[in-house]
């Protein structure tokens, strides 16, 4: 090795060293603060969910029933968020918009255009839950 690629060599030692600094501080960021977490994992989600619609719309068919799926996954997210902070909600009711929620993201491509009009009607009803102050009165 001549003078010049020793210098690059040892600059790239030094580069390489500071990179595994700051991934290690940034693994242990994200390991104490969930909220950032969920934020940098969410966003590859979303961005993995695009990449299959566009797929499925290029080479498949259907890409816009998937797409409307995982905005339902999305909406039952948020009903779930909203849910278990009413205290209007009974543990059955919580397991069921749980158990729907889970079912749905594990639902097959192939039956989704069936099995999707219900699982949106079924969301209207546990909004309708979600929305009731009733008990408060």
């Amino acid at each position: 090795m001549d003078k010049e690629q020793k210098k690059e060599f040892k600059l790239n030692i030094i580069k390489f060293i500071i990179w595994c600094i700051l991934l290690t501080l940034c693994r242990w960021y994200l390991q104490n603060h969930p909220a950032e977490r969920i934020s940098v994992f969410s966003g590859f989600e979303v961005l993995w969910q695009k990449v299959e619609v566009i797929r499925n719309n290029r080479f498949g068919a259907n890409g816009d029933l998937l797409e409307s799926k995982y905005s339902m996954e999305k909406y039952y997210k948020e009903l779930l968020n909203i849910a278990e902070n009413n205290p209007c909600m009974t543990t059955d009711q919580l397991t069921d918009l749980e158990n729907t929620y889970q079912n749905l993201q594990k639902e097959n491509k192939a039956t989704l255009n069936d099995t999707l009009p219900e699982y949106t009607k079924q969301a209207y009803i546990f909004e309708a839950m979600v929305q009731d102050k009733s008990c408060n009165e």
